[in-house]
C-alpha cells in the first residue's frame, strides 16, 4: 500500500511574482521518511519559501519516488524554470577516504569493502577540501532515475557530506566552540566529535526515539573514551529547545547549544515562524554549494 505524505511546512513569501522566478535557486533536501526544498533569491542571498513533505512512515523507495514525481507534477514552485537546483541526497552510509587517494577506478570496489552495495545504486564521491578528504556514497539509480527525468542537469550530491562541510566551515566562520554536534531528525541522528578544529569521528545512525539517540551517542562516546559533562555540544535539526528531549540531552552535558541561522543569508518575514535550526543544513547548502 502507497504511503501517505503530508506537507508539515510551508512559508512563502507574500509576493509571488519574488518567489516565482527563474533566477531563483531551488535546493532540495531528501530525508529518509521525505523531502524538504527551498527557494532562494540568488542575488539577494535571500531565502523565499520552504516547504516539507513527510510520510506517515518510513516509505519503500517506489513509493518516495511516486510522492516525489507527483509533488512536482502539482506543486508550481518545483516545477518551474530556476537558474540553479541542488539536491542533496541523504546517504547513511558513508565511506571517507584521504584526498591523495586515487580512487576514480576503483570506488565501487572501495565503497563495497566497507559498505553492502548492489547494482541498484550509483556509486559516486565528492571531495572534502575542508578536511582534505574524499567522501564515497550511493544514491538509489531509481531516485537518480526521478532527479534526472524533472530537474535536468541538477547538482546531486551527498547531504550527509553537506552537513560535514556546513558544521566544518561554522566551526571555522562562526567560531562554534563544539566538541560535538548533532543533528537530530525523526528517522536518524547524525553524530559529528571533534578534537579541537579536527573531526575525529562522523557516522548517521537510524533514530526514532531519545533512547535511541542516547544509545548511539554514548556508544560512541564510550569508543573515543569522552565524558559527556566535559563536552560543549550543539544540536540542530529537530528538536526544540523547550522539549523534554532537550532537556534530557542536556542534563548529560557541559552545555548543550543551538545555534541562530547563518546571518550571511537573509530571510522573508515568514521563517520568524520556524525554529531556526530545523533546516539547518538545507539553508546552508547554497553557501558550500554543496
Amino acid at each position: 500500500m502507497a504511503k501517505t505524505f503530508r506537507n508539515t511546512w510551508r512559508i512563502h513569501d507574500p509576493d509571488t511574482s519574488r518567489v516565482m522566478n527563474e533566477n531563483n535557486t531551488l535546493s532540495i533536501e531528501f530525508l529518509p521518511d521525505g523531502f524538504v526544498f527551498s527557494v532562494m533569491d540568488t542575488k539577494a542571498f535571500k531565502y523565499l519559501a520552504l516547504e516539507a513533505c513527510q510520510a506517515e512512515s518510513p516509505p519503500s523507495l517506489e513509493d518516495y519516488c511516486r510522492a516525489l514525481h507527483a509533488s512536482y507534477t502539482e506543486n508550481p514552485l518545483l516545477n518551474q524554470a530556476y537558474q540553479r537546483v541542488l539536491a542533496a541526497v541523504y546517504t547513511p552510509e558513508v565511506v571517507l577516504v584521504p584526498a591523495h587517494l586515487n580512487t576514480s577506478e576503483g570506488e565501487n570496489e572501495l565503497f563495497s569493502t566497507y559498505v553492502r552495495n548492489d547494482h541498484h545504486q550509483q556509486v559516486r564521491s565528492d571531495p572534502l577540501q575542508i578536511i582534505d578528504a574524499k567522501g564515497i556514497y550511493a544514491i538509489p539509480q531509481a531516485l537518480m532515475q526521478v532527479l534526472e527525468g524533472i530537474f535536468p542537469g541538477c547538482m546531486v550530491k551527498s547531504s550527509c557530506l553537506g552537513m560535514i562541510k556546513n558544521v566544518m566551515a561554522a566551526k571555522s566562520i562562526e567560531k562554534w566552540n563544539a566538541d560535538l554536534v548533532l543533528h537530530v531528525r525523526q528517522a536518524f541522528t547524525e553524530i559529528l566529535l571533534f578534537d579541537k578544529d579536527m573531526l575525529t569521528f562522523y557516522r548517521s545512525f537510524p533514530t526514532t526515539c531519545i533512547d535511541d539517540l542516547l544509545y548511539y551517542l554514548f556508544y560512541v562516546l564510550e569508543q573515543y573514551q569522552q565524558k559527556a559533562d566535559q563536552l560543549h555540544a550543539f544540536a540542530i535539526g529537530e528538536i526544540a529547545m523547550d522539549s523534554p528531549d532537550y532537556a534530557l540531552l542536556s542534563s548529560f552535558f557541559k552545555h548543550v547549544e543551538i545555534p541562530q541561522r547563518n546571518d550571511i543569508f537573509r530571510y522573508v518575514d515568514a521563517f520568524e515562524d520556524m525554529p531556526c535550526h530545523y533546516y539547518y543544513n538545507l539553508f546552508n547548502l547554497n553557501a558550500c554549494e554543496l
